[in-house]
């Protein structure tokens, strides 16, 4: 070999040898940045931990992937609504449901992003409640789940939300089963922790998604970066306010950033009521620092009853 030719090698095992070095310091940082868990600053001011969900306003909300947009109202963009949050509401943080969305192009999300800086608003979650399901039986179907899931952890990461929520935990074999839904969130959760993006399970389904199953899979799983989201009024689908009650706790005892703040829930036709006092006792005993998301889901007016939520939110924090 020419000396040329040795002094290209020498070179080149120099250069790879660095690259090889840095992609090891990523991958150990990366890992240290997992064990540690999220990197979130929440505001101690009351006022500015409120967020307003866009599932209660989905009526107005202008598009393309939106169902149940009604042309029989005025309508705003998730840009127009961030602006309606603080002009309306004069809070600091909004929830917008993933088909809210006008587009999931990272150009758009930016442009998202800087409407929402431009009115001083925050995104604080945003439900998924796209059609996935990580334990299928056909692994085109899983991995299409998994590319979803991604996706939007991708625009949590551009928006700076701290967590998104899923919309159902995964099935596996039966409501019994946990570690099969523990197994398959294993690869979501790298990617999303590699973001800084939590991952984030609600009490909304009687049998798949119930506290006490949502507290299996977490305690299963055991990591910072898969945590509960707590709904005050989800769980009267199961039983009564104590019931309800009951499940809050056990979800509070491992959520991290957010909860859904509601005093009613129509359930077959019939309006049933939780005790906002006693709900804000338990997030209180509980430590709970995170955000608390206005998402109102009765039979009565979503601005009349998001504004009576703020006003009791902000007595009983």
């Amino acid at each position: 070999m020419s000396l040329h030719g040795q002094a290209f090698s020498r070179r080149s095992f120099l250069a790879s040898g660095t690259l090889a070095a840095a992609e090891l310091a990523l991958r150990q940082h990366a890992s240290a940045q997992r064990a540690a868990g999220p990197l979130i600053n929440f505001p101690s001011s009351p006022r500015q931990r409120i967020a307003i969900a866009t599932y209660p306003f989905r009526a107005m909300i202008l598009a393309p992937t939106n169902p149940d947009r009604s042309a029989k109202i005025p309508g705003l963009d998730l840009a127009g609504f961030a602006h309606y949050i603080r002009t309306e509401f004069d809070v600091f943080g909004i929830e917008p449901l993933h088909s809210h969305f006008p587009s999931t192009d990272p150009s758009e999300i930016r442009k998202l992003k800087a409407a929402f800086d431009a009115v001083g608003v925050r995104s604080v979650n945003i439900p998924v409640d796209a059609d996935i399901d990580l334990t299928s039986p056909d692994p085109a179907r899983r991995d299409a789940s998994y590319r979803t899931l991604e996706r939007w952890v991708d625009i949590a990461a551009i928006l700076q939300s701290p967590s998104i929520r899923i919309g159902a935990v995964p099935h596996g074999t039966g409501p019994q089963d946990v570690a099969g839904p523990a197994k398959a969130l294993e690869p979501l959760i790298r990617y999303a922790s590699a973001r800084n993006v939590i991952i984030c399970f609600e009490n909304d389904d009687p049998v798949f998604g119930t506290a006490a199953r949502i507290v299996a899979v977490l305690q299963q799983v055991d990591t910072p970066w898969l945590r509960a989201l707590p709904d005050f009024a989800n769980s009267l689908m199961g039983g009564d306010e104590a019931f309800n009650a009951s499940a809050v706790r056990s979800m509070f005892r491992y959520a991290s950033n957010i909860a859904h703040v509601k005093d009613a829930e129509v359930i077959n036709k019939v309006r049933r009521t939780a005790s906002l006092k006693d709900l804000f006792s338990i997030a209180k005993q509980a430590h709970f620092r995170g955000y608390y998301s206005m998402e109102s889901d009765s039979d009565v007016d979503p601005t009349a009853d998001t504004h009576h939520l703020i006003e009791q939110c902000l007595v009983l924090m």
